[in-house]
């Protein structure tokens, strides 16, 4: 078993306790989202908590927080001692971050490429009107790769189906 925390609230940050307690309880690892309950996914993480937690337990921490690059990864694990990093929100659009590549390393072929798969993936799980409907919100972020018009951008968006979604894509973005 793991567990995933926050730091707690602004007026008390009972992190290490949770984390100690979380150990003592027999949980394998940690991960520790450093943040506070109000902060939500706001303001900047606080990799010092995750150090501190990372002293404080002997088990596993895997730090979650302000992990937007490659680089960031490193940074992380450098600063806090976490024996694993958890990326969040900063792979939606750019799933290639768990193979340590940036967006600026992100070729059109890629894009392409992983747009048709997760596409793909998403008709198979949901089925074709929820699963174009679910993946809309990353092929936003999939689109911010591009240059494209804001019209453009919506014309890919608006379609039907997931098949005229994928001819509409192929018809602006051709690789």
């Amino acid at each position: 078993m793991t567990g995933k925390i926050r730091l707690g609230w602004e007026e008390q940050r009972n992190y290490k306790l949770i984390a100690r307690i979380i150990e003592e309880n027999g949980g394998a690892a940690i991960a520790v989202h450093a943040r506070t309950k109000e902060q939500g996914y706001r303001g900047q993480a606080d990799w010092e908590a995750i150090a501190e937690v990372k002293a404080a337990v002997k088990i596993p921490v895997i730090g979650n927080g302000d992990v937007k690059s490659a680089a960031d990864i490193d940074r992380m694990k450098q600063f806090t001692g976490c024996e694993a990093v958890m990326i969040g929100r900063a792979a939606v659009g750019n799933p290639w971050i768990f193979s340590r590549l940036d967006r600026a390393q992100v070729t059109p072929e890629m894009v392409h490429q992983m747009v048709c798969q997760h596409l793909e993936r998403n008709v198979t799980f949901y089925g074709p009107h929820k699963g174009l409907i679910l993946f809309r919100k990353h092929a936003m972020q999939y689109l911010k790769l591009q240059r494209l018009p804001r019209a453009v951008r919506t014309e890919i968006l608006l379609q039907g189906t997931p098949q005229d979604f994928l001819h509409q894509w192929k018809k602006i973005l051709p690789v």
